[in-house]
Order: structure tokens, then C-alpha cells, then sequence
């Protein structure tokens, strides 16, 4: 029997091609078994899975946007910024994406380094065939971990060994968030606040990223209590963001929701569309910055 929800717009999904645990065309395929009918494929730093994806939409019947999430590293905690209406041909935005996943990878090599110092051997080698090529990150390693036995359950891996309270954590090298909205916004996607929640005095940020190009802003989503969205929802119609939403749906541990499990008003895809069309009058700073990732250890 198929299974069905009342939700057919799901704008925050990932796959193998970053933390997912499928493959692209599988995360569509599931999203349509639910009723999913508009699907953005937001893998982290990446739009390698969109081709696929998109694919396989047509084949369904649904429509995939290729999308990004963007990871940054500044002192307002974790800031990811998701990327709308990309273009997965386009050469120069694959430049940047190259460049922040390349760094992605050697943060878990130097993660994996400590861990193996304090006693937690984990091989690199394990966290790469599970990454099976998308771009590596702490899920990842996560689940060599816990295959290895240093943790009861996946998730108790980020709780406690790479967890950024850990001696093993090692910071990213990236984007600001401020930049994450100018590529976005350069490179004519349409960029949003991804689970505000977990920004760190959202209050002060929000205004300066709005001022760089912020369209919209994820007042649903799964862990939010009705307060926050209100919240998030007042924010929104102050700096006149699209609010959008989704499940964050990666298909391991206890993290997301399932495929169009959070409610988003048809009306947030045309007013993202709204948003769509012109680049950035100039490009964003460079994110080719001089100190090499291994500095962070």
C-alpha cells in the first residue's frame, strides 16, 4: 500500500551526495511514495546529486529543485544557509563548492587523527566508504564510530566524541555566514535561514544577513515548538522573508523528520520564485582563505 501525507512540499532533503543515507533518485522516489510533489534536494555544499534527482522527478512526477545547504563557521554557531533554484551546471558556483567540500574532507581526516590519539580507533578509510564519494562530513564518522563500537548509538557519537565540547572536534574553514548568502545570491539562487534555532543571538545576525541578499528564513521545521514558529514567522513578515520549511530528512539516526513530514504553505514556492532572477551586483568575498584547514586542530 502507498503511503501517503497531507504535506506535498518537502524544500529541505539530503542524500548520499553529502550525509544521506540514499542515493539521490531513492530520496525522490521515497519522497513520492509519501506524496511529496515539490522537492528540494539540499545536500551540503553540493549540487552533485541534483541531475539524478531531478531525473527521477520527472519520471514521478515531482518537481525537484536543485538546492545546496551551505555549512559556515563564525561565532554565530551553527548558520547554514540553504540555497534555492541553483544551477548544478554552473562552473564557477562548482568552484566554490569544490573548495568547501575539499575542506570538509580534511577536517575529518584531522578529526579522525584525534580520535585515534585518544584511543578511539575509527579508520579513514571505513568513514569513506560510507560516504561512498558525496562530501564527507560528521555523520560520516558518526557511523564508523558507532560500527566500531565506541558509541551505544549514531547519535550518541555527536553527543559526546564529536561533539564541538570534544577534544576531537576540529572547527570548518569556510564561509561566513554573510558570504553564504552572496554566493547564493550571486549565482542567482535564492538564499534562506536553515533551522534558525541553532544560530547563536539570531536577533543581531538576522538584519546583517538580510542586508546581504537573506530571502527567506525556515519557520517549519520538525524540532520547532509552536512558540518558535510563531517567532520565526514574525521575523519573517518583519524583514519581508519567505517562510520555508522542510523535514531535513536524512534517512539515519534520530535526526529530521520523514519525507514531507513538515507542513509548508504552497505559497512560500511562489513567493520563492519571486525572489529568482538577478546575480549579485558584485561577487562575494573570496572564500580562498590563507589559513589551511590544519591550523584549526
Amino acid at each position: 500500500m502507498t503511503e501517503t501525507l497531507a504535506y506535498p512540499i518537502d524544500l529541505h532533503t539530503h542524500s548520499l551526495r553529502s550525509d544521506g543515507a540514499y542515493a539521490p533518485a531513492e530520496v525522490v522516489h521515497r519522497a513520492a511514495a509519501r506524496g511529496v510533489r515539490i522537492q528540494a534536494l539540499s545536500d551540503h555544499d553540493t549540487l552533485m546529486g541534483a541531475a539524478e534527482a531531478v531525473a527521477e522527478g520527472e519520471r514521478l512526477g515531482v518537481r525537484v529543485i536543485p538546492s545546496t545547504e551551505l555549512n559556515t563557521e563564525s561565532e554565530w554557531g551553527d548558520v547554514h544557509v540553504l540555497g534555492y533554484f541553483l544551477d548544478p551546471n554552473d562552473a564557477a558556483l562548482e568552484d566554490r563548492l569544490r573548495w568547501l567540500r575539499e575542506n570538509r574532507g580534511r577536517r575529518i581526516e584531522l578529526m579522525v587523527e584525534k580520535l585515534n590519539a585518544l584511543g578511539f580507533s575509527v579508520r579513514l578509510e571505513r568513514v569513506l566508504e560510507i560516504a561512498q564519494g558525496g562530501a564527507l562530513g560528521r555523520p560520516h564518522l558518526a557511523q564508523a564510530l558507532f560500527e566500531a563500537g565506541h558509541v551505544p548509538t549514531y547519535d550518541a557519537a555527536f553527543a559526546t566524541l564529536i561533539s564541538k565540547e570534544s577534544p576531537a572536534y576540529v572547527a570548518r574553514v569556510g564561509l561566513t555566514p554573510h558570504e553564504a548568502v552572496a554566493l547564493v545570491r550571486t549565482h542567482r539562487g535564492v538564499p534562506s535561514l536553515a533551522h534558525p534555532r541553532t544560530v547563536i543571538d539570531l536577533d543581531a545576525l538576522l538584519p546583517q544577513i538580510v542586508d546581504a541578499g537573506l530571502a527567506g528564513i525556515e519557520c517549519y521545521y520538525g524540532s520547532h515548538t509552536p512558540e518558535s514558529t510563531v517567532r520565526y514567522l514574525s521575523l519573517a513578515a518583519r524583514y519581508d522573508l519567505v517562510p520555508t520549511g522542510g523535514s531535513d530528512f536524512h534517512g539515519r539516526g534520530e535526526h529530521g523528520a520523514p519525507l514531507g513530514g513538515v507542513r509548508v504553505p504552497e505559497a512560500s514556492i511562489s513567493a520563492l520564485e519571486a525572489k529568482r532572477g538577478s546575480a549579485g551586483a558584485e561577487p562575494p568575498p573570496s572564500p580562498y582563505h590563507s589559513e589551511p584547514v590544519g591550523s584549526q586542530r
